[in-house]
């Protein structure tokens, strides 16, 4: 159980300190994160710091070195180099071969370890099928519906997902459509009290006049569709909120990220302090209704991005009014 916590915090760890190493410029000394992609780590070089493949192919060639912990999520990598931290995989594939050397443990959650003979391992190899979850329902007895719940370890491995995805949604949009982001992102930062109560309104009166349309016969498809917009524009807000994020993080520490970058990298920190502020009892869902309510409302504000929002200036007093009348 010790290992588990201790890789769950190492996925932590990660996803929220790497990529401000690797997704700035020069970042790679301090570790990299490969999205989608290829990396080789040729002979004779040294990663000073973690590595986390994230949909990727990575190769570790031999006589390289990792000095730091790797993560591979949904991809692959072969090693035959040497990692002094340990190697956590979720649902990926990683290769030792013979000239292979891992120094820490070995976790495994839904993946494939192959190792090679000549590897070594001087931790421990964990398989997550292997564990005792103790804390969870016995099966011997019939549970109430009430005290059926995920386990801790579940719930912290959904939350990582869940943010993983989103900060990549987030990368992905902003690539596709960088002018509506951030022209949603500008509208939320010139007026953030317009934005937020207008998204507060409508989250209180669009589920109740959708969920009146919803009873009825005809309207019913009209109200689903209702219900879908409703939630890709909150996502949509969301994102653009980690966007203005990322810029100003990236403005603080003198930064050159692309668009892209700077969304995925301020809607992970969003999600992760707003998640955690979550999990509050009581008041935790005060804080990510807040900023999505703001979201919302900047993505109604510019119709989904379509346009710009401008202020209206305020209106020349009496006495401008009659000067310019009397020099007429």
């Amino acid at each position: 159980m010790k290992r588990i916590l201790m890789s769950l915090a190492l996925v932590a760890v990660l996803a929220l300190a790497l990529p401000l190493g690797a997704l700035a410029q020069g970042g790679t000394e301090d570790g990299r994160v490969v999205l989608g992609g290829s990396y080789t780590l040729e002979a004779g070089q040294t990663m000073e710091g973690d590595l986390v493949v994230l949909g990727g192919n990575v190769t570790l060639e031999e006589g390289s070195s990792v000095d730091g912990s790797m993560l591979v999520m949904g991809g692959n990598a072969v090693s035959a180099a040497t990692i002094t931290g340990g190697v956590t995989v979720f649902g990926g594939n990683i290769n030792l071969l013979g000239a292979a050397v891992v120094q820490g443990d070995i976790i495994s959650f839904g993946g494939n370890v192959v190792q090679s003979p000549g590897a070594q391992v001087q931790g421990d190899i964990v398989d997550e099928d292997g564990f005792d979850f103790r804390f969870l329902p016995r099966v011997d007895r019939v549970v109430p519906r009430w005290e059926m719940s995920w386990s801790p370890i579940l719930s912290i491995l959904w939350f990582i997902f869940r943010t993983l995805m989103l900060a990549a949604l987030a990368v992905l949009i902003v690539m596709f459509w960088p002018t509506p982001t951030e022209r949603t992102a500008d509208a939320i930062v010139a007026n953030p009290l317009a934005t937020g109560g207008l998204g507060l309104l409508t989250f209180l009166v669009a589920p109740l006049l959708l969920g009146l349309l919803l009873i009825t016969i005809l309207l019913s498809p009209v109200s689903l569709i209702g219900f879908v917009v409703l939630i890709v524009a909150a996502v949509f807000g969301w994102i653009a909120v980690g966007l203005e994020v990322g810029r100003r993080m990236a403005t603080a520490l003198n930064w050159e990220l692309h668009a892209a970058a700077a969304a995925g990298l301020g809607t992970l920190l969003l999600t992760f302090v707003i998640g955690g502020i979550g999990l509050i009892p009581c008041v935790g869902w005060i804080a990510p209704f807040l900023v999505a309510s703001i979201g919302l409302g900047g993505v109604i504000l510019t119709r989904f991005g379509s346009r710009e929002y401008v202020m209206l200036e305020p209106a020349a007093s009496g006495s401008s009014i009659k000067r310019a009348k009397s020099d007429e």
